[in-house]
């Protein structure tokens, strides 16, 4: 095998330097500095993605923070004109009940005066009748002749307890 002679190792040894200085320059000059860049560019990228990660982030908590405010506000809000529609109802209900009670007073006493008035008249009706009546039974039982005065004046004493 060649590569075992050692008579050839020295040019071997030479080559292989100048083989290893050629690549190490090549390396040092082309390769690294393209990777350098190419990792540069990545970690800046990945700082920007970052940055603008935290900055969205904020800007979402801060979005988050006025609708959070906005539904506090509107809840609130609705309360107090929950409150005030109670408010008027009840006022309004009140005021209707108010009026109800006045106008069931008002019938209320309409309608004793006009079952008085039916009741003084059924009365005066009930006398006459009752006058009649006392009439028409002297005259067919004791086959006396009652004056019409007389029998209301014995119905009058008798629905006063009294008797004629």
């Amino acid at each position: 095998m060649p590569q075992l002679n050692p008579g050839v190792f020295s040019m071997q040894l030479f080559w292989l330097a100048i083989t290893f200085g050629l690549l190490l320059v090549l390396m040092a000059k082309v390769a690294l500095p393209r990777l350098s860049r190419i990792l540069d560019a990545r970690s800046s990228r990945i700082d920007g993605d970052i940055a603008a990660a935290k900055a969205a982030r904020a800007s979402a908590e801060e979005l988050q923070a006025a609708v959070q405010k906005q539904l506090t506000d509107a809840k609130a809000s609705a309360a107090a004109t929950l409150k005030a529609v109670q408010e008027s109802v009840s006022t309004e209900a009140k005021q209707r009940e108010s009026e109800l009670v006045q106008k069931l007073t008002a019938e209320t006493a309409s309608a004793e005066a006009r079952i008085n008035a039916a009741k003084s008249a059924a009365l005066a009706n009930v006398r006459s009748v009752a006058a009649e009546v006392a009439q028409a039974a002297a005259s067919k039982l004791l086959n006396v002749s009652v004056s019409e005065a007389d029998a209301q004046a014995a119905v009058a004493a008798t629905a006063q307890g009294g008797r004629a």
